[in-house]
């Protein structure tokens, strides 16, 4: 009878441990830590790191980067970026990729298949704005769209060198630290 007990309590734990990460994974929730870049080190923020907390089905970003110390170049901006890798592995070295060949069983997209096939490796991003300054070196930014943000993978911050001026920028700077999701 005591062991049946000790058993029953044991399973019992096992299963209240699981609640929050099950939970986690129902809701959609994705906590992403951001790291450097290769190519981090080029503007001096090889010791920059960030978080995200990422509501995937709710369309919603929150993210804040440390510099660690450093300094942005002079009328540089970070951007964050969420973006789907493509099949050859975009920012950050990413695998997981929104291509499907189940949307093609009617047809090719475009109508051509080596077009196709450079958009399917070809990776693609959507802008979740530029990072506010809020003292120490830290930035952070928050971000909602309509949809939810199952298509990206990885979350990417920028160093956008002319300060992100101009009318519109479809495209990401540099990639100074990512985060996959």
């Amino acid at each position: 009878m005591q062991k049946k007990l000790v058993v029953t309590l044991g399973l019992s734990v096992i299963a209240l441990l699981s609640i929050p990460s099950a939970l986690a994974a129902h809701s959609g929730v994705a906590q992403v830590t951001l790291k450097p870049t290769p190519l981090a080190i080029n503007a001096g923020l090889e010791n920059a790191s960030g978080r995200a907390s990422v509501r995937i089905h709710r369309g919603t970003l929150v993210v804040s980067v440390d510099l660690g110390g450093a300094m942005l170049p002079q009328g540089a901006v970070l951007e964050g970026w969420v973006v789907d890798p493509g099949l050859q592995g975009g920012p950050g070295g990413a695998s997981a990729t929104s291509v499907s060949d189940d949307d093609e069983i009617y047809g090719t997209p475009f109508g051509d298949a080596n077009f196709d096939m450079m958009v399917d490796n070809s990776p693609y991003a959507l802008s979740t704005g530029v990072l506010k300054e809020v003292g120490n070196g830290v930035y952070q930014g928050r971000f909602k769209i309509a949809n939810d943000l199952t298509p990206y993978n990885v979350l990417v911050i920028t160093l956008e060198a002319d300060g992100n001026r101009g009318d519109y920028d479809p495209r990401p700077g540099t990639p100074v630290l990512a985060g996959e999701f």
